[in-house]
């Protein structure tokens, strides 16, 4: 008997995200996990380094390693001690309701349980008209701006 033969084969093809908003959900929830990662080593009092792998050349070859990079963490303390939160998509905080952008969350102990509701409502989809308008800003900011040059054609 095959090894193969033990197997299910099916011939169905992976489907990717759909659409943009589900990519654009898909961004948040990785950064809201490493959030949760970093505010869980806090709470431990560990520290937490960001790590991610990029091609560095060592003795003339190139070599793929893990190297530590800048994180900023999404909450801060105010002088009472109360920690606030900012949910990011990108390097912009997201406005939750017209207004408002900052979650008052309490405790440092209340902070993971806080970022793990946030990260439900994403899932659940109630953020996804905040997030939309983030990307919409955000590619407004990222588009090339078109230039007239001195003929007075665009170029790009």
């Amino acid at each position: 008997m095959s090894i193969l033969e033990n197997l299910t084969l099916t011939n169905i093809a992976k489907r990717g995200e759909a659409s943009a908003d589900g990519i654009a959900r898909r961004k948040l929830l990785d950064a809201l996990a490493l959030q949760i990662e970093a505010a869980t080593a806090a709470i431990k009092g560990e520290v937490f380094i960001r790590r991610v792998g990029r091609w560095v050349e060592v003795d003339g070859t190139k070599e793929r390693r893990d190297v530590p990079v800048r994180f900023r963490p999404w909450w801060w303390n105010d002088e009472a001690g109360t920690i606030h939160l900012h949910i990011h998509y990108g390097n912009r905080p997201l406005e939750l309701r017209p207004g408002k952008s900052v979650i008052t969350v309490g405790t440092m102990d209340q902070l993971v349980p806080v970022l793990e509701q946030v990260r439900q409502a994403v899932t659940a989809g109630e953020l996804d008209k905040v997030i939309a308008g983030a990307v919409a800003s955000r590619q407004r900011v990222l588009k090339k701006p078109t230039t007239i040059s001195k003929a007075g054609k665009t170029a790009q």
